[in-house]
Order: C-alpha cells, then sequence, then structure tokens
C-alpha cells in the first residue's frame, strides 16, 4: 500500500499514507465480511532461513525511512481495534499463515490470506483456503496458481526451489527458468523426483543438476513454509465493531481520516445561512451600491470584502449583502475610483492582485498602468 498510491501527509507535515490505506482497507473488510474474524501476522527479529542462508532476504532494500516511521502508527491501529497480532522468535509471518492455514483448512469457516506474497500460494485449496490480494482486489483458487505458475498447487515450494526467488534471494537452480520447472515438476512430482530420474536427462542438464544439487535442495527448505507452529490463540469473534472503539476513532482523528470517520464521531457542521447575490448589471445599479458603501464611511466596525477573477468579475460585499459587478457591461471607472480612494477598510484573500486587477479594469487601454499584464 505504501508504494502503490501517493505520498499523504499531515498538516505538519507527517506522511500518513500507508497508515491511511491500512485503516481504509479495514474500513472495507469490516463492510464487505462483517462476521469476519482477523488475524494479523509479523516478523520478529531473524528466522532460522537467515541461518541456513546467510544471504538470506540480502537483496531487499533497506525500509524508507517515511515508511518506517508510519510503522507504529500501524500497529496502534491494530491494537486499538483489537485485531490479534501474533509472531513468533526465529519464524517469519508466513509460518505463522501456514500454521493457520494447514492446520484449520477443515473447519467450517474459510480462510483467506490477504497477501501477494506468492510462497503462500502453496496453501490454496478451493473452498477452504484462498488469497486474496489487497492492491488487486483478485482471489487465488488452485486454477490461477496452476495458470501463474504451470504447476499444481503441491508443487509450489519446489517449483520456487528450482527457479528461486529474487524477492528473498533464494538461489534456485542457475539456467533452469519457469518453464524447464514446470515440465521437469510436471513429469517428475516433485524435486526429489527430478533427483531420483536424473538419468533420463540430457547430460547437460544432469551436469546442472549434480552440480547444482546443494544449492536446490537449500531453496526448497527456504522455500518451504513451516506448518507446525502452535497457534491456539485464533479469535472467535468478529473484528468489524474494532474499528468503532473510541481509542480507534481517536487514532483516525488524530491523523485528520476525515472521510474514515464515521458520521456519528463527526462534529456537526454548521448550517451556513444562504446569501443573496445581487447582479449589477446596470449603471443605475452600480451608483446605487457606490451610495451604499459610501454611507459606511466612518464606521469604525464596517468593513466591506474585495474580490475580482481574471475575467473582470467584481464581487464587493458587506455584512449579509453580495454583489456582483461585470466590468465587461458596466463602466466601472468611477466605482473603482472610490473603492482605491477612500477611507473605507477592504479585506479579501489576495488584494495585492484584485487592486491591480480593478487598476487594469479601469484602464484598460494605457500600457504603463501599474499591474497591467500582457497577452504576449
Amino acid at each position: 500500500m505504501f508504494y502503490a498510491i501517493p505520498e499523504m501527509n499531515t498538516r505538519q507535515g507527517e506522511p500518513v499514507h500507508a497508515i491511511f490505506w491500512v485503516a481504509k482497507f479495514l474500513k472495507s473488510l469490516s463492510e464487505e465480511n462483517p462476521e469476519a474474524a482477523v488475524v494479523v501476522t509479523t516478523d520478529v527479529g531473524k528466522s532460522f532461513r537467515a541461518d541456513l542462508y546467510t544471504e538470506y532476504k540480502w537483496t531487499r532494500e533497506r525500509m524508507p525511512d517515511n515508511l518506517r516511521s508510519q510503522i507504529d502508527g500501524v500497529f496502534a491501529l491494530f491494537d486499538a481495534a483489537g485485531i490479534l497480532v501474533l509472531s513468533r522468535e526465529w519464524y517469519e509471518a508466513d509460518d505463522i499463515i501456514g500454521s493457520i492455514a494447514h492446520q484449520h483448512e477443515n473447519d467450517e469457516y474459510q480462510i483467506v490470506v490477504i497477501s501477494s506474497d506468492k510462497d503462500l500460494c502453496q496453501f490454496v485449496r478451493d473452498g477452504h483456503v484462498h488469497i486474496f490480494d489487497a492492491m488487486k482486489r483478485k482471489f487465488m483458487k488452485e486454477k490461477d496458481v496452476l495458470e501463474k505458475f504451470g504447476v499444481p498447487v503441491h508443487q509450489v515450494c519446489d517449483y520456487l526451489a528450482i527457479v528461486g526467488d529474487t524477492s528473498d534471494n533464494i538461489p534456485g537452480i542457475s539456467g533452469f527458468g519457469p518453464k524447464k520447472a514446470s515440465d521437469l515438476l510436471l513429469k517428475y512430482g516433485s524435486l526429489e523426483g527430478i533427483y531420483e530420474n536424473i538419468s533420463d536427462l540430457t547430460l547437460k542438464m544432469q551436469e546442472i543438476l549434480i552440480n547444482q544439487k546443494d544449492n536446490a535442495f537449500l531453496s526448497q527448505k527456504l522455500a518451504r513454509i513451516i506448518t507446525d507452529l502452535d497457534i491456539s490463540e485464533l479469535p472467535e469473534t468478529p473484528f468489524a465493531p474494532g474499528i468503532l472503539n473510541p481509542e480507534y476513532i481517536d487514532i483516525i482523528k488524530k491523523y485528520e481520516f476525515r472521510s474514515l470517520i464515521p458520521t456519528a464521531h463527526l462534529v456537526p457542521q454548521k448550517e451556513l445561512q444562504k446569501v443573496a447575490i445581487t447582479i449589477v448589471d446596470t449603471l443605475a445599479k452600480l451608483e446605487t451600491l457606490q451610495l451604499v458603501i459610501q454611507s459606511l464611511n466612518g464606521w469604525s466596525d464596517t468593513s466591506v470584502v474585495l474580490s475580482t477573477d481574471p475575467y473582470g468579475k467584481i464581487v464587493i460585499g458587506y455584512k449579509e449583502q453580495i454583489y456582483s459587478i461585470d466590468s465587461k457591461v458596466v463602466d466601472c471607472s468611477e466605482f473603482i475610483s472610490y473603492i482605491l480612494d477612500s477611507d473605507i477598510e477592504v479585506i479579501g484573500y489576495d488584494l495585492k492582485w484584485d487592486i491591480r486587477r480593478l487598476r487594469t479594469i479601469q484602464k484598460p487601454l494605457q500600457d504603463e498602468v501599474e499591474g497591467q499584464w500582457r497577452l504576449f
């Protein structure tokens, strides 16, 4: 989510786009799956795979600082919503997911793994365990795994052991690509089956397999996800009510995610009184407006609001009155002179530009008028 969306910041400049999209996803997940229980799994420290192969995951870039700074915010959301977060020393998040998927695949509920990690495809079982890619909003079933890898689910681990995995820096067998891997696995069933029947292969393939046998079985160990971790504390209740917890709402407010705040928790907006706009399209109406403004001169608590646009429109407002003047329809020269020369207080968003435009409207044919800009 961090890499897939534009950066967002709070008014203090704090990056929050990863936190926002996790919160947005939890909201949509709770609405689409109100009965679902949710578990978050995470890595903690060094895994046993790094002991097997010191270069495991070495190719991964360092986490960007503006993502690292959001991690605590993401986990604060999980904590406030009462979502269970699981981790195990020496194991990875995938091992926890694999253990849950394997040990509970025959339970009465369906397991949905929310991940884009291809390693987890080895657990897909139609009607029991499915992968859901949150960014693509796509479910993966057994036929999708077969289409993606060219091998059925139970051969995914050996497939990755042969072709390798650059994201985890799993070496694989050099020179054996996806097509060769799928062909061999479909014919011999497993990595072990390939080596048992190595004499059936060409001399060149035999040479590669013999020279890289250690690499192949090391890669198999690295790619194989653990399925026998003791995971006994799974939640039994839906997570959806958790994102309505006051603590959760406070975090949403803290990060200024107004669009994610439930309506009941929004501060009611004051109903603004509608103000009628008087169109000044004749000289007589403009003279009347000037008399009204002249009557205000000398009142210390009265100000006139001024706004202009590049197309010759002038908007004058005071108290509850708003007047719109089209300088292309009415000669405003005298009126502008009065506004610029009188002592009445004028306020606006960008008066410097408004005054330049007024002078341009007042004397449009004089090149030397201050603030006049040219077309070319």
